[in-house]
C-alpha cells in the first residue's frame, strides 16, 4: 500500500464541530461558544472574529482550551430575535494554528440566531 502524503504547509487544520451549529436556532440567554479542530492546536493561540459581519454575541472571560489542544470555548448570552456570525480565523485575524507547525487554521464561519 502506497504511504499517505506527507503533511505541508498546506494542510492547514479543519473545524470539525462548532457549536452551536451552523444555521441552528438557539434560546436567549447563556450558551458556550465552542469549536473543534481536527488537530492539537497552539496554547492560547485564538481568533473568535466578527469578519465583515457585525453580528458577534456578547462573551465573558476568555475562552478555554481542552486539554487534547483541539477544542476552544467561551460562555456567551445570545439576545432574544438577534442573528450572529462568528468567524474562527478571518481576515487579518488568523491566530487558530496548527500545534506542530504552526498553519493557520482554514477561517470557518458560523451564523445562528436566538428565538425571539
Amino acid at each position: 500500500a502506497e504511504a499517505p502524503p506527507a503533511a505541508t504547509q498546506t494542510d492547514a487544520p479543519k473545524v470539525v464541530s462548532a457549536t452551536p451549529a451552523s444555521g441552528a436556532t438557539i434560546p436567549a440567554g447563556r450558551f458556550t461558544l465552542s469549536v473543534t479542530y481536527d488537530r492539537p492546536m497552539r496554547r492560547g493561540s485564538m481568533s473568535f472574529a466578527t469578519g465583515p459581519d457585525p453580528a458577534y454575541p456578547e462573551c465573558h472571560g476568555k475562552p478555554a482550551q481542552s486539554a487534547d489542544g483541539r477544542t476552544f470555548s467561551i460562555a456567551c448570552t445570545a439576545r432574544a430575535g438577534q442573528s450572529y456570525i462568528v468567524w474562527f480565523n478571518h481576515g487579518r485575524y488568523m491566530n487558530f494554528r496548527d500545534a506542530k507547525t504552526g498553519a493557520p487554521a482554514t477561517p470557518h464561519r458560523m451564523a445562528f440566531s436566538a428565538r425571539p
